[in-house]
């Protein structure tokens, strides 16, 4: 399906944008659906989660009143580490050992009831990272005037898809969608270059604004941003994204690809992207020419269940993308998983299966890629302690990959 040339509708939109939010939980619970540095939660303040869980059922928004104008900070953090076989130099194989990780740690608050603020680092190390390092992850000044109008300004997790809100805390896999080769995802030379689907920036944030809100308690919201403002010669990336809660409602500016039985939901989503020049030839190809980046993405999530039937999910996404050097022009993914009902131990098993494909895009390095992970949990908290057991095959470009990961998840709660 090449259809190079054949360019999409432009998304011209304007906004205004402010606003930075973050939640935590950590600390044995019963087991429910949470936030974490990057997911909504079931408490009020979801909407300032960081980056991890989702939650139970919604809270109404407080009214705000004097003594709400507080000076508290609330804190979560978060770590997240995986050991890796597989061969760096021959990825078919797994014959080696390697290490990576990293944490989290976010704060929030508010000077007053509308104006409100968050801040987050991230810590990591692993193949990718030449080093250990430390760096910002959000920054983010909030106006919240309303619960239909609130305005976030800084750096914040790009709304596209759901998987951009719900970030690596708060999917049931391990890894985001369109993501392949595990240990050195679309790697041309010495440059990275985007992998298949929304453009979600480096740790899944952009700098920017966020123009969004929501209504009926989450039933309905809306986002519309503008990022790429740190950098002044390049053109602004647009984008957008409408979410649909037919069953249930997921309040909050993030999102959760699971609840853990707290809730039933069924909720639909889609989105766009536009940005002018951001299609890129490879790192040193001077023949062609840089084009026009446009996106357009369709999500669904189903999850139904119960602490004695156990929790079904059902989740599907699909992108297509137009540029002339993208390397898919089309991107999606199909998850089934099934939290059990029995505990064993201080937790439950979730078996998931995750199948994912990306078709050949207009690049010259372009191709097919196509992945399978099978994955078993042990869910202790919801999104906040599991264990993980995974194996993936993938077929990058045709080149044959396979890999086994375990790995850890803690998040702290918040208060």
């Amino acid at each position: 399906m090449d259809i190079a040339g054949n360019r999409p509708l432009r998304f011209q939109f304007s906004l205004v944008a402010l606003a930075s939010a973050i939640l935590a939980l950590l600390c044995p619970r019963p087991l429910r659906a949470q936030p974490i540095i990057d997911l909504p939660d079931a408490s009020p303040s979801s909407d300032a989660t960081p980056a991890i869980v989702a939650t139970a059922a919604p809270t109404p928004t407080p009214t705000p009143t004097a003594s709400a104008t507080g000076d508290s900070i609330t804190a979560q953090v978060g770590t997240r580490a995986a050991l890796r076989a597989q061969n760096p130099n021959s990825r078919d194989k797994i014959n080696d050992l390697g290490l990576e990780g990293e944490a989290d740690v976010v704060f929030w608050g508010q000077v007053h009831p509308f104006l409100k603020w968050q801040a987050g680092f991230i810590g990591a190390f692993g193949p990718q990272t030449t080093a250990t390092s430390a760096r910002l992850l959000d920054l983010v000044a909030k106006l919240e005037f309303a619960e239909s109008f609130r305005l976030w300004l800084g750096r914040m997790p790009i709304p596209s898809d759901r998987a951009s809100l719900s970030t690596v805390w708060a999917i049931a896999p391990w890894t985001l969608p369109g993501t392949y080769s595990v240990l050195a995802p679309f790697a041309t030379g010495t440059t990275q270059r985007p992998a298949p689907g929304p453009r979600r920036g480096a740790d899944g944030r952009g700098d920017g604004a966020t123009l969004w809100g929501q209504i009926a308690g989450g039933t309905f919201k809306y986002y519309l941003g503008v990022f790429g403002l740190d950098q002044p010669t390049t053109s602004p990336l647009y984008s957008a994204r409408l979410a649909v809660s037919l069953l249930g409602t997921e309040p909050g500016f993030r999102s959760s690809s699971g609840y853990f039985g707290s809730r039933d939901v069924l909720t639909l989503g889609v989105g766009l992207q536009h940005r002018a020049g951001d299609s890129l030839p490879p790192s040193g190809d001077t023949t062609r020419p840089a084009s026009d980046f446009d996106e357009l993405n369709a999500d669904l999530l189903f999850e139904k269940g119960s602490s004695t039937a156990g929790v079904l999910d059902l989740e599907c996404s699909f992108a297509k993308l137009w540029g002339d050097n993208e390397l898919a022009n089309y991107q999606f993914f199909a998850l089934v998983s099934y939290l059990m009902p029995i505990e064993i131990g201080i937790g439950k098993l979730q078996p998931l299966v995750r199948a994912q494909h990306a078709g050949k895009g207009n690049a010259p390095d372009a191709g097919d890629f196509t992945s399978v992970d099978a994955q078993l949990g042990y869910i202790i908290d919801g999104f906040h302690t599991r264990l993980l057991g995974v194996y993936q095959y993938s077929k990058v470009q045709g080149q044959t990959e396979n890999a086994i990961l375990l790995g850890v998840q803690l998040l702290s709660h918040t208060k």
